[in-house]
């Protein structure tokens, strides 16, 4: 088994628990508010269709990134204009969420769902703040 596999399952297995111990966060949230407002979170089978294989270039603040998630869980981004790069690995959770590790982040996995209102979509953390806004998803990897 590759490191980066074995990684995926260790990290997958302790998901559960830890979704369940972060939900209670979500309560007064921007993704509650979102929610309020008629977003609608996306399955793990909607999240599948959107990012696997595919560039998502997202919004952060005023920065802006391009991730390429690879059919094989790697997941690579870059600050657009440069200043940033990297590389780790993503799953989808039953859960209905993305969690990804990138190299710099030592091990730490952020989860996060993702939010479809008004035909935008949008990230959010697992205490319910928004982290990405989605501009654009195009088909292979284009970084």
């Amino acid at each position: 088994m590759t490191n980066l596999k074995m990684k995926a399952t260790l990290l997958f297995t302790a998901m559960p628990a830890y979704l369940l111990m972060t939900s209670l966060a979500v309560a007064d949230s921007e993704q509650q508010a979102a929610i309020d407002h008629g977003a609608v979170q996306l399955s793990s089978e909607e999240i599948e269709a959107l990012v696997v294989g595919n560039t998502v270039t997202a919004k952060a603040g005023e920065k802006v990134f391009n991730f390429h998630y690879g059919t094989d869980n790697v997941i690579a981004g870059e600050l657009v204009g440069g200043g940033w790069s990297g590389t780790g690995y993503y799953g989808i959770t039953d859960q209905d969420s993305v969690c990804l590790s990138m190299a710099q982040d030592k091990g730490r996995l952020r989860c996060m769902t993702i939010m479809k209102q008004d035909g935008a979509f949008r990230k959010y953390s697992a205490t319910g703040e928004l982290t990405f806004e989605l501009l654009e998803v195009r088909t292979g990897n284009r970084l």
